[in-house]
């Protein structure tokens, strides 16, 4: 499945994870949207603070090469275009949160490959006609030796 790819916050950070500094590789020319900044922000400090895998430098650490990898993405406001309207609609419809449409919303309007690692979130992907794979799939797609 080859194609232009709209990363989540969730496939962002465990891509990274699995990567490391790679990762640059996989996601340059690619899109995720604004709101994946807080999303991955609020992740990390989840891990530091309440379930304690992460100590805060690493924390800071992780937050700052993400950050900097935006960079090599086109990162999309979903306040651009009139997107709003489309996701509040798909959120109803599809009785999910306001943040999860959004991701969707973004890759049906730019015809490209959601790459998140919530299945629920793929499997509904597919209602609306918008491709999904999970970073673990892309990462076996990318990788695998033909």
């Amino acid at each position: 499945m080859k194609g232009r790819y709209l990363f989540d916050a969730s496939s962002l950070l465990n891509i990274t994870r699995e990567l490391g500094e790679k990762v640059i590789d996989v996601v340059k020319n690619n899109f995720t949207i604004s709101l994946a900044y807080y999303e991955i922000g609020n992740a990390l400090w989840k891990e530091c603070r309440l379930l304690r895998k992460l100590d805060l430098n690493s924390a800071i650490k992780t937050l700052r090469f993400m950050f900097s990898m935006f960079s090599k993405m086109t990162v999309i406001g979903i306040e651009e275009g009139g997107l709003g309207n489309s996701i509040l609609t798909n959120a109803f419809k599809y009785n999910i949160t306001y943040y999860d449409a959004s991701y969707l919303s973004v890759a049906k309007k730019l015809d490209a490959i959601l790459v998140s690692d919530d299945k629920e979130l793929i499997k509904i992907a597919k209602k609306l006609k918008v491709n999904g794979i999970t970073s673990k799939e892309l990462i076996n797609l990318l990788y695998s030796k033909d």
